[in-house]
């Protein structure tokens, strides 16, 4: 006997944005945990992207259920479907729809029961709960969000016990320390202390940043002092670029594989320090023992970057209304190729439905409407998503761009602070990893010969030395680090190019006061040269180094400097102003064209003198 489907639903307008409430709501796995539903097992089956969910209810009645994935646009609604192997139940479906209010957000929580028995046309009720306690965790978050919680979102009321002692024992010498901002660490305290496991383990420091309106260097100084101090663990995550879900986890950068598999998207990768590599924090358990447990493996929030995700049966067609603003990649889960490009355009009079059919392994879409890059779709125009196949597709629509608030390898060994901090963290012996983008600095001091001669060796030794550290504090200060030093040479790392440029500016129109301040009279005259492009990250002499053409072309660059000056190619030089307008600015341009040495042909050139300096030189 088939018995009807039965909805509950509850609704609420809140204060708040969509994209505020989709944040809270759409980490199903805090949600779940936070309103008292217990954890769960996953196991695979042997139906595709399904899989077998098992828990206890009020921690003794056994539950398995078959779980099928999430489907949701981004800050519109998300929905799951549950088929349970026994019980009252045959079915639940839920999930959440949001609509824009004017004065803020209507959030609905709904479920739609379907009887096993008869028994279950009356035990359906006791579910109805997840469906009341979503609402009311909107409620508890803005009661949070009034009483100025850094943490607003709602938390378990039970929590894994805190060592208070050692905890504020090592906060006290944490807030002593050069670097470190003192309220960051009160707000620490407070997550340590309050905070879920989850919010706690595996913890991204920009994530962290977001969450409490901070600076995001300044957090991931912060977790790197804690770290060293003992309430930290850091882990580094293996990460599939495709899917962005963690893959596998290692201790030190020295235990790092040289590939690892994905066994979601069915690809082997290599190992690099740009996106496949990223820094995590656990706290550590003398502090806490945060449990690594999961109540819910399909959150949407799991991958933040999927703007739509639909679970299409075989031949079943799936319209979405979508807002385009950028485009987006339309894939397959599984398939490594196939990708489609998903193109906002125009509005068009006559297209109000773009059909994208998966066959074959690949997506198309209509001939009239595809382009070289991609397949448009005009605006005001639905996508219509058509599986072709006999089996069911998991279909995603993504953000191309990288994960936002992900901490890679890249940026965090270039930081001084981790240099610093953790020395002993370098790749194993011989092993070779690739860098995408990194951006250097290469420092040399003009005339370093002749002041040896006059002043004599001890003397111009120590004016050297102080110099080193006038650098590393410049280098610091604008987020990068000092790889090594070479004589009177100095080579620094910086995750972005308009950084490193922002630092050589800054030591250019700082040195000369720098100089007068220690005494140093003549004063000491700066070359610098900036340049960016991809590395091999490898260990040397002890530390993490940089090998590759980009790193020989800084070299020259420097060496093109005449002293007060910064010189870099013209196309890095554009791509800083891109990404920091100011800089153009700061600084007085020169554009000319150089060989330099070890190059086939003649390069263009951008001579750069901090504005100062070009005003008094030209007053000189």
């Amino acid at each position: 006997m088939q018995h009807q489907r039965i909805r509950f639903e509850r609704e609420r307008r809140y204060p708040m944005s969509v994209a505020e409430a989709w944040r809270i709501l759409a980490d199903t796995d805090h949600l779940n945990r936070a309103i008292g539903l217990p954890a769960v097992e996953a196991t695979e089956l042997d139906e595709p992207l399904l899989r077998r969910i098992q828990t206890k209810a009020y921690g003794v009645v056994p539950l398995r259920w078959k779980e099928f994935p999430f489907d949701w646009i981004r800050e519109r609604r998300y929905t799951v479907r549950r088929e349970f192997e026994s019980g009252p139940l045959a079915c639940v479906e839920g999930g959440i729809e949001l609509t824009p209010a004017t004065d803020g957000v209507i959030v609905k929580a709904f479920a739609d029961y379907t009887p096993a028995n008869m028994s279950g046309r009356v035990l359906w009720r006791l579910g109805r709960a997840p469906v009341t306690d979503a609402i009311e965790f909107c409620d508890r978050y803005l009661s949070r969000r009034a009483i100025g919680k850094a943490d607003p979102v709602p938390v378990p009321d039970v929590r894994t016990e805190v060592d208070l002692a050692r905890l504020d024992r090592l906060l006290g010498q944490l807030r002593t320390r050069a670097g470190v901002d003192p309220a960051l660490v009160a707000r620490l305290r407070e997550r340590i202390v309050e905070g879920s496991d989850d919010q706690l383990v595996r913890l991204r420091a920009f994530a962290l940043a977001d969450a409490w309106g901070a600076d995001r260097r300044a957090v991931l100084r912060l977790l790197l002092h804690a770290t060293e101090a003992g309430l930290f663990e850091l882990r580094w995550e293996l990460m599939c670029p495709s899917c962005r879900v963690p893959k596998a986890e290692v201790a030190s950068l020295g235990d790092l594989p040289l590939q690892f598999h994905c066994g979601t998207c069915g690809i082997v990768y290599d190992a690099d320090f740009d996106q496949r590599v990223e820094l995590r924090f656990s706290v550590h358990p003398a502090i806490r023992a945060a449990h690594d447990e999961v109540f819910c493996v399909g959150s949407p929030l799991r991958v933040p970057h999927v703007v739509a995700q639909q679970y299409l049966r075989p031949h079943e067609d799936r319209r979405l209304e979508l807002a385009l603003h950028a485009p987006l990649r339309l894939r397959a889960v599984g398939a490594a190729e196939g990708h489609l490009a998903i193109v906002p355009a125009p509005p068009h009079a006559r297209v109000r439905e773009v059909r994208a059919t998966y066959a074959d392994g690949r997506w198309v879409g209509p001939h009239s409407l595809t382009t070289p890059e991609g397949l448009s779709l005009p605006a005001g125009a639905a996508l219509c998503l058509r599986n072709q196949t006999e089996g069911a597709v998991l279909a995603v629509l993504e953000d191309t761009t990288w994960t936002a608030d992900a901490t890679p390898a890249s940026q965090v060994t270039a930081l001084q602070e981790f240099r610093d901090l953790f020395s002993s963290e370098v790749l194993a012996p011989g092993q070779q990893l690739a860098v995408r983008h990194i951006a250097l600095v290469f420092s040399d001091l003009r005339g370093s010969t002749q002041l040896y001669e006059e002043i004599g060796d001890a003397a111009a030794y120590n004016r050297v030395n102080r110099h080193f550290e006038f650098i590393r504090e410049s280098v610091s200060r604008a987020g990068g680090g000092i790889v090594k030093t070479m004589g009177d040479g100095v080579m620094c790392a910086f995750a972005r190019v308009d950084d490193a440029l922002r630092a050589a500016l800054e030591m250019q129109r700082r040195v000369g006061s720098w100089c007068r301040d220690e005494r140093i009279d003549p004063p000491l005259v700066l070359k610098l040269g900036v340049h960016a492009g991809p590395v091999i990250a490898m260990t040397a002499n002890g530390r993490l180094d940089y090998f590759g053409r980009t790193v020989n072309v800084a070299a020259r660059l420097g060496a093109q400097s005449c002293g007060h000056d910064v010189v870099l190619l013209g196309t890095v030089f554009d791509a800083a102003v891109a990404a920091s307008r100011e800089l153009g600015e700061w600084a007085a341009a020169e554009r000319y064209t150089a060989q330099l040495r070890g190059l086939p042909s003649a390069c263009r050139l951008v001579r750069l003198t901090p504005a100062s300096l070009a005003w008094s030189q030209s007053r000189a």
